[in-house]
């Protein structure tokens, strides 16, 4: 049986009844709050008991105080004379417990607590506005992707995860915005006649979105075309631990030695700064070495083209050059090949083509439309079907190019000469699902 336990809280944070309702929920399940942090609550192993706890926040305490500052003492031991121990703290957020079912409560003004929490707002305000501000546009390039080309979104891990953690962020700080807003209103007005208003946070949105950050690193890691970015993001995200933990293990030293608070939050600031330097030149040193590795680039599991001028025309020349990219996703499949002429043979053919396999049906006529009409004003029309395929749709401005199209394969294919009905019939064999 583990003896400590470790939980990251997902609560607004002016619910300081949510938190000492939780507080009690893990005291019953037999574990005491041990030490807050930054990052979330550590627990050690207890007896089951019913205890009462209450979360205070007071804002004339820092996080840089050195354990057992004057202020907090005295702070804690008058809340130790109305029968209230303390179980842990972290600057200005205090926990405290009792077993006394009759103890008075710590906070019985509503108007300073009020006031406290409106001087909390207002020192996460500008962070708070910048992360929504950032989530929001973010969004809006998510939006964008969807309306410009949603077989990429659709079929790039990396695209659509990353929009999907921005879209739930933007409406986790939107919703915590309004949320905050209307209470703030009621309780201004409780608070007048000595009331206090609950809290309601949005814990389990907040838990989807961490949640959907880990399968979604879980996700590109699985369906990535290139191992390459699979091992980019795992140096990434590993060289960012330092950022974390060097100051974190600074500021914890000198709070244990008794160091005055401003000397913490300097020589923590200058850790800070230390370990981001460090991290940036050893990230970038990574990144280089990778993006300059050609094996960099090497895509897995590449099936060879269907699909070649040769097959068409006849027509065998050493100097084409041949480009083949796929995405893959749990949406779609997407291959793309293009067999280019060189430069100073402007007679020879040249051809390229889109394979978009759809796994789900309810994508299927999102991304036929998409290829058929994308957006330009002069999308495809209908003509006579192929032996075997269930709809062709042709453009005949410009180059010649079709859109065939099956149960689950949709295709775009498209050249600088005009097919002939046999190429067009032999191109669909090979381009058939």
């Amino acid at each position: 049986m583990r003896k400590h336990h470790f939980h990251i809280q997902y609560f607004s944070f002016y619910d300081l009844d949510g938190m000492g309702r939780h507080l009690e929920e893990m005291a019953a399940r037999g574990w005491m709050l041990e030490r807050m942090t930054t990052f979330g609550w550590h627990y050690r192993r207890m007896e089951p008991k019913r205890l009462r706890f209450t979360v205070t926040y007071q804002d004339t305490f820092s996080v840089f105080d050195p354990e057992g500052s004057e202020g907090q003492q005295e702070y804690q031991d008058l809340c130790r004379q109305s029968g209230w121990e303390v179980a842990a703290a972290n600057g200005p957020l205090q926990a405290f417990y009792t077993e006394d079912e009759d103890a008075p409560p710590i906070e019985t003004d509503p108007q300073l607590v009020l006031e406290t929490v409106e001087r909390l707002a207002k020192k996460t305000r500008i962070p708070n506005l910048f992360t929504l501000l950032v989530a929001l546009f973010n969004f809006w390039v998510l939006v964008g992707n969807v309306l410009r080309n949603p077989i990429h979104l659709l079929a790039s891990p990396a695209t659509l995860v990353g929009g999907i953690c921005w879209t739930l962020l933007a409406l986790y700080n939107v919703t915590e915005l309004v949320t905050y807003g209307r209470w703030h209103r009621k309780a201004k007005a409780a608070a007048a006649v000595g009331e206090f208003v609950p809290v309601r946070s949005h814990a389990r949105l907040l838990r989807v979105i961490v949640g959907t950050a880990v399968l979604s690193i879980l996700y590109i890691l699985l369906f990535s075309r290139m191992p390459g970015y699979g091992l980019l993001l795992v140096v990434i995200l590993a060289g960012m631990c330092p950022i974390f933990i060097i100051p974190g293990v600074t500021h914890g030293i000198l709070k244990r030695r008794g160091v005055p608070a401003n000397v913490n939050r300097r020589w923590t600031i200058v850790a800070n700064i230390g370990a981001t330097l460090f991290t940036v030149v050893l990230q970038c040193m990574l990144v280089f070495s990778l993006v300059g590795n050609p094996a960099f680039y090497q895509e897995d599991d590449i099936t060879a083209a269907p699909l070649a001028i040769a097959d068409l025309t006849g027509i065998t020349d050493d100097r084409y050059v041949q480009r083949v990219h796929v995405d893959r996703s749990l949406f779609l499949y997407d291959f793309a090949c293009t067999e280019e002429a060189p430069f100073d043979d402007a007679d020879l053919p040249e051809l390229s083509y889109e394979i978009v396999d759809v796994k789900f049906p309810l994508f299927y006529n999102l991304c036929r439309d998409f290829l058929i009409d994308p957006g330009y004003g002069d999308g495809y029309t209908l003509r006579d079907p192929l032996p075997g395929v269930s709809a062709v749709y042709q453009h005949t401005k410009g180059y010649p190019s079709y859109i065939l199209c099956w149960d689950t394969r949709l295709v775009r294919l498209s050249a600088d000469w005009e097919l002939t009905a046999e190429q067009l019939e032999t191109a669909a064999r090979n381009l058939a699902p």
